[in-house]
């Protein structure tokens, strides 16, 4: 009877089988741990030069208003950046538009500091929700302060803020005051939101793409995982037969025995 070979066979085997099994699993918690940061960490900023931005105007419903965007030179560097505002949506009512000052198209509109200023104004009366989608450009010379953008919400009548807000830089090189949200063009230009507003209109930035790219990410793992799965069963068959193998010789006797 031989049964050094078959219990060396088993061993060798299972050592295998077992290192392969781990290697999956290792690379897939790294990957997932990987893109878990990356999916936490691109949820904090707002670095995407296009976004759809949401006002909560339930505070301010039926209210005549007028939307400000205007986009003040900083940095002395003429017509280096602009800012597109398009699909302009609200279960209000939009009135008329002003696109004279620095400002072009319609829709969608394009400001640029060219002349120092662009302004774009929609005037509307006020539902519950107003949104827009806003695009921009972030360059900055390197002198003075970056060109900035700002949204406020004022009377139409009387052109002064319908809302006060924590933005009051009214004594920065590019003076804004109540504005609802700020850009400052630069590399890895952010909008800011106003962190106190009277009366209460929140805002919202959705961000459905991390999202996505980390669903998608987690299903490409998942046929990586399939995929490696085949030199798993590839082993497992190799070992089942080296076990047959190994019991069919131990069971064989050699004539004389």
């Amino acid at each position: 009877m031989i049964h050094a070979n078959s219990n060396h066979s088993r061993t060798a085997a299972g050592e295998r089988q077992a290192r392969v099994k781990r290697r999956p699993r290792t690379r897939f918690a790294v990957t997932l741990a990987a893109l878990a940061s990356a999916f936490t960490l691109g949820g904090i900023h707002h670095n995407a030069h296009a976004v759809l931005v949401t006002l909560d105007t339930t505070s301010l419903n039926g209210t005549s208003a007028r939307l400000d965007f205007a986009l003040l030179d900083g940095d002395g560097d003429l017509g280096n950046n602009t800012v597109t505002i398009s699909s302009i949506v609200t279960n209000g009512t939009l009135g008329g538009v002003d696109c004279s000052v620095g400002c072009t198209g319609g829709p969608p509109f394009t400001i640029s500091d060219l002349g120092g200023l662009g302004q774009f104004l929609q005037d509307l009366t006020l539902g519950t929700t107003v949104s827009f989608d806003l695009s921009f450009t972030s360059h900055f010379s390197g002198n003075g302060a970056p060109d900035r953008l700002s949204l406020l919400l004022l009377d139409p009548g009387t052109n002064l803020t319908l809302v006060d807000t924590s933005f009051d830089f009214s004594s920065d090189p590019v003076p804004v005051q109540d504005a609802l949200l700020i850009v400052d063009h630069a590399p890895g230009a952010q909008i800011q939101f106003a962190t106190v507003s009277s009366p209460l209109l929140p805002i919202a930035v959705p961000e459905p793409g991390a999202g996505m790219l980390f669903s998608l990410a987690l299903a490409l793992i998942g046929g990586q995982r399939i995929r490696r799965a085949h030199p798993c069963v590839s082993h497992r068959t190799e070992a089942a037969a080296q076990t047959r193998l190994s019991t069919s010789t131990s069971t064989h006797t050699h004539p004389g025995e």
